[in-house]
């Protein structure tokens, strides 16, 4: 026996699972879904005020590069 996940991009598709379920043509199986680790909350603070002004002032100074007419 397999297992696959899919994504249901619209409802019909999960109608239609259910009617191959009906017709014994697969088996839904419902997991519960795990929070995600990987949150923003998780990075909050990473990185140090200092860094961060220089990071957007480095980002601002580029911007401006294409900005100037050639």
């Amino acid at each position: 026996m397999q297992f696959i996940t899919v994504e249901l991009l619209n409802e019909n598709a999960l109608k239609l699972l259910q009617q191959l379920e009906k017709l014994k043509i697969l088996r839904l199986v419902v997991v519960s879904k795990k929070p995600n680790d990987e949150s923003p909350r998780k990075w909050a603070g990473s990185l140090s005020k200092e860094t961060a002004q220089r990071m957007l002032d480095n980002i601002q100074h580029s911007r401006n590069q294409w900005e100037r007419d050639i």
